[in-house]
């Protein structure tokens, strides 16, 4: 059941349309019934008439080879008969037959016997009426033909009941028109939800909520209740955490610098403890910024961001680490503007050109291109570095997985939560993000697309 009004709507055409056909039934049965009686009613006025004309005129038609009076025209259309045809036989107590109508044979059609009797001839079923005249002087026989009699009551019966058949689709659309105005309130309560953000857990209003929603905005404010409630927790957990874990961390560092001062020479293993300390500094910043930008907790109230001053800058800021490997940086492209967080905007940049660094050998290249085609921004970050083999490049933005762990050996710190937030970022801002195969020899080209926004106030570029 993909729809309650749908389903609602079904399921009420099918009882009214159940219920008319019922009543339409009794109906029919009904009417066929006194159809019947007033058909024979009139076959009894028929023999009221009869007795008092044919007797005064007998000796007249005595005078004729074959007693035949009333002539009835013999043309009918049965398809759609206006009145049944009306035939008779007058027949005299000794069984002779003294008049007849043109359609009746010249023998008697049935046992002279009072009352309604069925024959057949002519190639037809006849209901008759056998009755006595009066003063005990013969026998009236008046047939109808039984298929133009239920034909006739068909006719009128149906006439009052095609008026039920063709009501119900007007039933119908009645019945959704209704129900629409019925479940607009379960409407106004998914739009409410759909208009939240994130994390906004303010409890539903429900005072002038209908019975039947009540329980369900009960149920979802308690559960609101609970996740605002998990959220302080978790927010509060991870404000302890960057305090309780950076200050020991910044503390083994010192004192890990020290001794590589104090002693010499100096052992490996002091080198390695100070790698250990720089990996176990990298990976907590890297988890307490996951945390940041988890949609949970992210405001989404985005404005207007030059993403080429911001790439620009970014650019400025990863200098050292270029310097340190002599990498050849360039840069180029539009001036592109979309709606987003300057902040996770930033992260995304910093991890997509801290990947290129990363993973590029010396004297290497990473290219970075920000280029508005239409109403799409392209980001651009492709290096000339070994690259990710295809059928692992979905794999890589799962969180702390690693390449086949730090198998570049360059000596940076790495965790694997690199590009998992960049994902997160991308996400954020109903983006996309591709990884393909860099125009260089080797390496990679990471593609995000975002939706152009409008241009803000001006920013001064680096």
């Amino acid at each position: 059941m993909k729809s309650i009004r749908i389903f609602l709507v079904v399921l009420l055409v099918a009882i009214v349309t159940l219920a008319n056909f019922a009543a339409a039934v009794r109906g029919y049965l009904g009417s066929m019934e006194e159809a019947e009686r007033l058909f024979n009613k009139r076959l009894l006025q028929q023999v009221d008439l009869l007795d008092y004309v044919l007797p005064s005129r007998y000796q007249e038609y005595l005078q004729r080879p074959a007693p035949e009076i009333f002539p009835t025209p013999q043309k009918n259309d049965s398809s759609s008969p206006q009145i049944a045809d009306l035939q008779f036989q007058w027949v005299s107590n000794e069984g002779k037959l003294l008049a007849r109508s043109a359609a009746m044979p010249n023998e008697i059609i049935t046992d002279l016997k009072a009352g309604n009797q069925f024959a057949n001839f002519n190639h037809y079923r006849w209901h008759v009426l056998v009755a006595e005249a009066a003063n005990n002087s013969g026998w009236y026989l008046l047939a109808e033909r039984d298929d133009q009699r239920y034909r006739l009551a068909e006719s009128i019966i149906l006439q009052a009941v095609s008026p039920m058949v063709i009501a119900i689709p007007l039933i119908g659309f009645v019945i959704w028109w209704v129900l629409g105005i019925g479940l607009k309130p379960v409407a106004v309560l998914a739009k409410e939800f759909h208009a939240r953000e994130a994390t906004d857990l303010r409890p539903i209003e429900h005072q002038n909520m209908p019975i039947e929603l009540l329980q369900l905005a009960q149920s979802a404010n308690e559960l609101l209740r609970r996740l605002e409630s998990s959220f302080i927790r978790e927010q509060r957990f991870s404000a302890d955490a960057a305090h309780e874990l950076r200050t020991p961390i910044a503390a083994l560092n010192i004192h890990c610098e020290n001794l590589l001062h104090e002693v010499n020479p100096v052992p490996e293993s002091a080198h390695k403890l100070q790698q250990g300390i720089k990996r176990m500094r990298y990976l907590v910043e890297q988890i307490l910024l996951l945390n940041k930008t988890s949609p949970d907790h992210f405001m989404s109230q985005f404005k207007p961001v030059n993403l080429t001053a911001l790439t620009k800058q970014v650019i400025v800021s990863a200098s050292e680490a270029l310097s340190d490997k002599d990498i050849n940086i360039e840069f180029d492209g539009d001036e592109c503007w979309i709606n987003g967080d300057a902040t996770a905007l930033e992260t995304l940049i910093n991890n997509l050109l801290g990947n290129a660094i990363k993973y590029t050998q010396k004297n290497g290249h990473v290219v970075l291109h920000t280029w508005l085609r239409g109403n799409v921004v392209i980001l651009e970050v492709m290096d000339n570095g070994p690259g990710i083999p295809v059928e692992q490049r979905e794999r890589v933005f799962d969180r702390f997985y690693r390449l086949h762990g730090d198998r570049h050996d360059s000596g940076t710190p790495g965790c694997g939560l690199g590009l998992s937030i960049a994902k997160q970022v991308v996400d954020l801002h109903q983006a996309d993000i591709r990884l393909t195969q860099s125009s260089f020899a080797s390496g990679l080209l990471v593609t995000v697309k975002f939706t152009a926004g409008k241009k803000g106030e001006k920013t001064n570029d680096i």
